[in-house]
């Protein structure tokens, strides 16, 4: 019985991992892709000091890391930053399997 529920378990994690490599071989994102969804954000945070768009999937498209710097942050919680991150970007994230969202709020410049 254990070396049936063994090879089951092999079987899963090998198809889940074929299922991975077609995923990402299906859906291929080019670096205008992380270009664009900076536009966006520059369109929703125009004061932004630095906003930043990776592709941490190795070069697939399935998983992006966001940072944003911005003084439109200032008196909102981490969760109500990252809201107005997931509301601009929804269309996009539709399309990938995850995100990861890095806010900044700057320091001012006069202290």
């Amino acid at each position: 019985m254990l070396a049936l529920l063994s090879k089951s378990f092999f079987n899963r994690i090998t198809c889940y991992s074929v299922q991975n490599v077609i995923n990402c071989n299906v859906r291929k994102f080019a670096t205008s892709d992380s270009e664009q969804m900076i536009e966006i954000l520059k369109r929703k945070f125009p004061t932004a000091k630095n906003i930043e768009v990776v592709d941490v999937s190795g070069g697939c498209g399935a998983m992006y890391e966001v940072l944003v710097e911005s003084s439109e942050f200032k008196g909102l919680s981490v969760v109500k930053q990252h809201r107005m991150i997931n509301e601009t970007l929804k269309d996009q994230i539709k399309q990938m399997h995850g995100l990861r969202i890095h806010t900044i709020i700057p320091k001012d410049d006069g202290s």
